[in-house]
Parts: C-alpha cells; structure tokens; sequence
C-alpha cells in the first residue's frame, strides 16, 4: 500500500502558536519573590526554546491576592489580549496560580475555550485544550480555593498572635496621623483641627454645630480634598480612641467562607485593646470627659431629640393614589398620613406611618449603601464612559472647568493657611467668599453651555453619594441634612418604601408589619 504523506501550504507551515505565560506570587516574603523571578526566568526561555511557538509575552503579578480575578491587573490584561487576538496559548505553572477559587477558575477556562485558546497548567498536567470534561478542572479548582482559604486563616492567625503581644496597628490613616514605618505618627499640621474637635464639643457645640463649621471655614485635609464634613464623621473622631495613644483592633473581620468580605465585629470574634501603641494627640482627661459627655447626650433613638419633620416634608408620596403625605399626630407620636386617606379612607387604604419608621428605613438605606459603595462605583464608571462616548467637549467648556479647577486649588491653598495659623480668619473668609463668587459664576456659564441632560445629573448624583459615604462609619441617629441631600423623594407603599436617591437609583425597604 503506498505511503501518502501530507505537505502543508506555505502558510501553514510558518504559523507559528503565539505562547503567553501567566505567573503570580500572592506574599512579598523573600523566597516567594525569588519563585516569581524563577517564573518569569524559565517561561521566558521555555517558550522562546520552542521552534513552533512564538512568545507572546509574559503576564506577572506580584505581591497581589490572587482570590478575586479583577484584582489583578496583568491577569485582566492577558484576558484582553485574548480577546484581541494576539495569543493562541496559555502556559500556568499551576491552577493555584491561576485562580483561587472554583467560579473564577471555571468561568475564565470557558471564556478562552469559547476563543479557541487553551491553558495548560503545568504542575497538574491538565491542557483545556484536550480535556474532555470540566469536571477535573471543577475539583482542582476547589483545592486550589481551599488553598486560599488555607492561607486566609494563615493570615489572621499571625495577626492575632501580633494582637495579642500588642505589635500590632491598623495601617489605616486617619485625620491627624499618617501610617509610617509601621506605627501611626502625628502630622502637625492636622493636630490642631482635632484638637478644635474636642475642645469644641467639651465646651457646648454639637456634631453638627461643628461640622458645618469646617464646611462654612472650608477646612480641607489631605485626606479630606473633597466632600462635606458630616455629624457622624465628627462623632467618629470624638469616641475614637487612637487620639489617646491607644488602639482596639479587630473591629471588622472576616469569615472563613466565600466571598472572603469584610464584616463588623459585634462580638462574634475577640477584640485586643493596646494601650500606649503610638503617640497621642489628646489627653486622657479631655478623651475621658468627651466620653462622658457623649453618652450623656447619647439617649435611645427617638425621632423627638431628632425632630426630622422639616426633611420629610414635602419628601412622601403615596404609591396607592399618588397624593403626597402630610404631618399628622397620632397616639402621642409624629406621624404622616396620606392626603386622600386622610379626607377619606374609603378612596385611599394606605395606612398610617410614624416618623421613627420612616427615619428607622432611611438609616437601614443608608447602612446597606454603605457597606456596598461598589454598586456606585461601578454605576459611575459606567455613566462616565457612556458620557465620553455620547459628547464631545467643547474648547470654551474645557476652558470654564479649568478656570473652576485652577479657583478650587486656591480655596484648597486657603485652608491649608489657614489650618497652619498663617493667615487669619478675616482674610481667609474674604478671600473664599471671592473665590466662591467666581466660581458661581464660572458654572452658571457653564450651565449656559451645557443642556442639562440625564447622564450628567445621574454622574453628579452618583458622586455626591460617594462623598457623603467616603470615610463615614455606620449612621446610629436620623440627620437631616445628609437624608436631604441623599433622597430626592419616598414612595410609600403599604409594605414597603422606595427610596429615590440624588442620582436616581431607587432602593426598597421592607415596612416593618403592623
């Protein structure tokens, strides 16, 4: 029988496989960073040594956790040099590197079978591209995701330990330090506004009284360029005991489960308080009184001590009939009560609501919006991406925000006088007041030249939201001016209320049963 063999076009035979390779390290000891530089070394030579395959690059990242895939930057760009066309393979020393937990691993797999290009993960000697079935893949992958809980638990053991021989301290800045060399160090220039904090509120003022007063002084920090002072961040730093030298650490934690998220402390897991950790920036005595001052005025959540009926007014509207809610007193209570109910019951059923459960479901909103800020970041990066493509900026608009830039910088180079006594209080108010002037009038120009449309307010909405959650603790009280400027409107149905935000996002809560 004759022999027949198959000779390949010209084509054929001079395409070469575009190999990539993809390593990662996920701790900065010394001998994993030489792992990571032996990676780098051997699938750089590895690929290059082969005559039928082409190096594509090589994707490392360093130093970063490698349990959620959008974490990792050089990760993110293999997947997008997939999708563009510019590599045919992938080379993985082990599916641990490649992923460390199941649904990343799996859905990542599938996405490159989907563009014909397969992974091969050397220490398990499994190639996607051969491979029958996803259940192997399936079952290394959940090791791989018990390896990254096992280094998780790891982790928090070594922490405790360092928490319980007192070596250990948030690196967390926070108004008045910087995180250096491991421990928390004063910064001069903010000790005197923390120091204003305490005094201020040992001699009579409220949160809020002082609060509005940095944003009438337009009292900026480094890690205040942007936003508004709130109550609840002024009452952060009067129970926070750092300012006293001392640290309670374990506060948040996170469960050994998936996803790895971080959750408040309520007595779930040990807390340590270390005294004398770093230097104070308040003394004892004065902390000491604050406290007892705070827990004077701290009295159980009641709308009386609240009295938030000027910020509900106008705010409610009934989802049956649509007509708006009016104050009401009922029982001994401030109440609200639908309009048409309120003629008659017979045209309107919705049924009566006290202040204290309106107040209660907006402190529930805000709460949960806080501890999933994500959904806004992403919402904006969305909205700000749709605006780049939907509009093109005109000179003269890019010319106005300019000018508003360049006035901003110079209130920010006021405060910052200011904050360090070297201009008075005189001067600082009259110069910010010129500089807000021609602000104002700078973005009523601008607003001249700009036809409101949705994806800006929505953008703006979105930003403010931020602002008013950026470095804020949970809400414990009703305050009316952050429920002003974070709710355009309720919709009160009888068993639930909806909540429209100032970037038009709309959040339900449940009404507690009557």
């Amino acid at each position: 029988m004759p022999q027949v063999k198959v000779i390949q076009p010209l084509s054929e035979q001079s395409k070469k496989l575009r190999v990539a390779a993809y390593a990662r390290v996920s701790s900065d000891s010394a001998d994993q960073l030489n792992s990571f530089a032996t990676q780098v070394d051997y699938y750089t030579g590895y690929i290059q040594s082969k005559d039928e395959w082409e190096f594509a690059g090589l994707y490392a990242d360093e130093a970063i956790s490698g349990i959620t895939a959008d974490k990792r930057s050089d990760f993110q760009r293999l997947l997008a040099d997939c999708h563009a066309g510019k590599i045919d393979r992938i080379l993985v020393k082990s599916i641990s590197r490649f992923a460390r937990n199941t649904l990343d691993c799996i859905q990542t797999v599938r996405e490159l079978k989907r563009l014909n290009i397969p992974v091969e993960f050397e220490k398990e000697n499994i190639d996607t591209g051969s491979m029958g079935s996803e259940m192997l893949l399936s079952i290394l992958g959940a090791a791989a995701q018990e390896e990254s809980l096992s280094i998780s638990k790891n982790l928090k053991w070594s922490y405790r330990r360092r928490m319980k021989s007192g070596d250990f301290i948030t690196s967390k800045d926070l108004l008045g330090y910087s995180f250096t060399n491991n421990t928390l160090v004063p910064i001069p220039e903010e000790i005197p506004i923390v120091e204003y904090v305490f005094n201020s509120y040992l001699v009579g003022k409220s949160p809020e009284e002082i609060a509005d007063e940095f944003n009438r002084e337009h009292i900026k920090t480094d890690k205040r360029q942007s936003g508004r002072w709130q109550a609840s961040l002024i009452r952060y730093i009067l129970s926070n005991e750092k300012y006293i030298g001392d640290s309670l650490v374990q506060k948040y934690y996170t469960p050994d489960e998936f996803p790895l998220r971080e959750k408040r402390n309520k007595g779930e897991i040990s807390q340590y308080y270390i005294q004398n950790s770093h230097p104070a920036i308040i003394t004892r005595e004065v902390f000491d009184s604050v406290q007892e001052l705070l827990k004077k005025r701290r009295t159980p959540y009641t709308m009386k001590n609240r009295a938030p009926r000027a910020a509900l007014s106008n705010m409610m509207q009934c989802g049956g009939c649509g007509s708006n809610f009016h104050k009401h007193h009922h029982n001994g209570k401030n109440s609200w009560l639908c309009a048409l109910h309120k003629k008659d019951k017979d045209l309107c059923a919705m049924s009566i609501l006290t202040e204290d459960e309106v107040c209660s479901a907006f402190l529930s909103v805000y709460n949960k919006l806080l501890d999933n800020m994500d959904i806004l970041k992403t919402m904006l990066c969305q909205m700000i991406e749709l605006q780049a493509k939907a509009i093109h900026i005109r000179p003269e608009i890019a010319s106005l925000n300019n000018k508003i830039s360049e006035l901003v910088k110079q209130n920010h180079s006021l405060a910052r006088l200011r904050t360090k006594a070297c201009i008075d209080s005189a001067i600082f108010i009259e110069r910010s007041n010129r500089n807000n002037q021609k602000i104002e009038e700078l973005r009523r120009a601008l607003q001249q030249l700009q036809e409101p449309d949705e994806i800006s307010n929505t953008i703006e909405g979105t930003r403010l939201l931020l602002d008013l959650l950026k470095g804020v603790k949970p809400m414990l009280e009703f305050e009316s001016s952050v429920f002003q400027s974070m709710v355009k409107q309720i919709t009160v149905y009888q068993e639930k209320f909806c909540f429209q935000l100032a970037n038009g996002l709309i959040l339900e809560e449940r009404r507690a049963p009557s």
